[in-house]
Parts: structure tokens; sequence; C-alpha cells
């Protein structure tokens, strides 16, 4: 007969994460209390990590927390100082709702699959990306705010059918997203078959650079006043005996983009072009709508030169822009609903 799942309180029950980690039984959740807590926890067992207050509930970590079972739930924690923040070496696991600052790698996936990474904060990492992808697939990235970093998002070898959606990444030192394929001699691991899809990407020194990528669908993104849009330059590769990537960047909005839309159907009426093999031949007027994040606050705008989203039936959101007050307006009719259905249920 399989125990009931309990929760577990730092530090109450335990003085330390990994202490608490290593009483839990698969499915249990760990609850963690506000404070700072000096130490690198190793989840290896299926349960929740959860913090109280995220921006009081702080990890301060040298190696960083390590994920190495499936079904883990890591959420409401900052992760502070570390050289890794999240290592994810497994599978169906959720990483939400967490602060990562200060460290060389914000959330680290390798070789990962069906993960989904959401509605985390990453400011300051230094060295390499805050959200990092290698020999992952199948992992959704989405609703991340990444600010200040020295790159965004990596999509590196080896990693196909990932969707990296609705993310805000500004002010990269270096590149906003980036997709990078490596390999030895004549055998190549690109990150082939991704979707990379309604990302505001702004500010940075560069907006998206691909190296080594094929069959991936770069669509419907915002790219803001970067100093370089969009690289795609791989002589390095070709003199290798590589070939030229070939992907779709199709439906963009790119705020130099000098051209015209006669028709007024929100398309310009020429191609925005990065270079000679690359061009975005239906180029966005106007910026693609951004999904907000479920249930949650929506981060700091980090596009603040971008004119309000347009939603459109075509090349945008198909939905409806759920604003503070639309979904007061939803609870409040719900509430009305249930007590009427409860009123009626005990006069009869």
């Amino acid at each position: 007969m399989k125990a009931e799942s309990k929760t577990i309180t730092v530090p109450d029950d335990f003085a330390t994460i990994q202490e608490a980690i290593n009483a839990a039984d698969a499915g249990d959740t760990i609850f963690v209390k506000r404070g700072t807590y000096v130490e690198n926890p190793v989840v290896n067992k299926s349960v929740s990590l959860v913090g109280e207050d995220r921006d009081a509930t702080v990890i301060d970590v040298t190696a960083g927390l390590k994920v190495q079972s499936n079904f883990v739930n890591i959420t409401g924690l900052t992760i502070y100082d570390g050289y890794h923040g999240i290592t994810v070496s497994s599978n169906s696991c959720r990483i939400s709702g967490n602060k990562i600052t200060d460290a060389q790698v914000g959330i680290a996936l390798i070789s990962a699959y069906g993960n989904v990474v959401a509605e985390n904060t990453l400011e300051n990492i230094g060295l390499s990306a805050a959200i990092q992808l290698s020999y992952s697939y199948n992992n959704l990235v989405q609703h991340n705010y990444i600010s200040s970093c020295t790159e965004g998002i990596q999509v590196r070898e080896g990693s196909s059918n990932n969707t990296v959606a609705d993310n805000i990444v500004s002010e990269c030192q270096d590149v906003a997203i980036r997709l990078l394929g490596s390999g030895v001699g004549h055998k190549w691991y690109g990150p082939d078959g991704n979707t990379i899809t309604r990302n505001n990407i702004s500010s940075s020194r560069v907006g998206t650079t691909v190296y080594g990528a094929n069959y991936n669908l770069i669509s419907n993104n915002n790219y803001v006043n970067n100093t370089i849009q969009f690289s795609a330059g791989e002589d390095y590769l070709l003199t290798w005996g590589g070939n030229r990537s070939v992907n779709t960047i199709d439906k963009n909005y790119w705020s130099d983009y000098e051209g015209t839309d006669s028709n007024g159907d929100g398309v310009g009426d020429s191609p925005y072009v990065i270079d000679e093999y690359n061009q975005d031949d239906h180029p966005l007027t106007n910026p693609a709508q951004i999904l907000p994040p479920p249930f949650h606050s929506t981060p700091p705008n980090a596009t603040p030169t971008l004119s309000p989203p347009i939603p459109t039936t075509e090349e945008g959101y198909y939905g409806v822009d759920y604003t503070p007050e639309i979904i007061i307006i939803i609870v409040v009719a719900i509430i009305v609903i249930l007590s009427v259905l409860i009123y009626r249920k005990r006069s009869s």
C-alpha cells in the first residue's frame, strides 16, 4: 500500500534542504520557509521543492541546485551566487517561478526531456546563458524574464523539438537567443527542429544568432533596438566543410524595418533582408502579441519602445487580451454564479 504524500518543512523538521530531501519519499513536498540557506541541494527524488516567498527564500549556492530525478517541481526560490543556478539532467520536471541571479549559468538542461522552464526571472548571469539547453528535446521554455545577462537563451548542440516562446529577453551583452551547433570532423550536432516564437528580444548586442542549426522555425518574435538584429555568419563552419543553415525566418517584427504596408494587412510589402542568404519574407509592421503568463503577474516590460501589441488573426495571437480588469470581472462573475447556485440548492 502506497504511503500518503507528506509535507516536510525546513527548518522546522530539518535544518537544511538536503536533509529534508534525504528524508523524503517520492511525491512529498518540501516546504522551505523564508531565510538564507547556504548549501548545494541535490534533488534525487520525485519531490516538490517549494519556497515560502520567492524573494525571501534564498539558497546561496556554489555549485548550484541539481535536479537528478524525474517529476520534480522547483518553485518559489531565489538561487544566488553559484556557477550554475539550477541544473536539470532528468525528465518531466517543472522549474517555475524562481529567481536566479549572479550565477555563471542560470538554468541548464542537459540530456533532458519533456521539462517546463517557465515564469522564472534571471538577472546578471555572467559567463554563459541565462537558460541553456544541450542534448535536450521536447522541452518548453516560456514566460521567462531575462535581463542584463551575457547571453539570454542558448539552444545548443543535439537539442531538438524544443519550444522557446513568450519570453522577455533584454539587455544581453552578447546574444539574446542563440542557436548553436557543434561537432568534430564531419560529425555535426545541430539544434534542429526547434520553435522560437512570440519572444520580445530587445536592447541586446545581437538579437538572434544561428550557427550550424537547421529546420528551426523563428516566427512572430519582436526584434527591437538590438545593435545587430539577427546574425547568421557561418564562414568558419563552411571552411570546415559544413553547410549553410536552412531555417524558416518569417513574420517577425523588426524595429528597423523601413518598408511599407500599402494594403494595411500588418505585413510589409517587401522582405526584411538579414543577409544575402536569409530574409523575412513577411515582416510584421506591428509588434507580435506576446501571451501573458497564466494566473501570474506579467514581468516588467523589457521593451519600452514597443507600441502596445495589436492582436491579429493572421500574424499573432488568436485570442483575447486578458487585462487585469477583465480578469477581475470574470472572477466576480464566477463568484456571483456560484453564490446563486448554492442559494438555489439550499432553498430546494
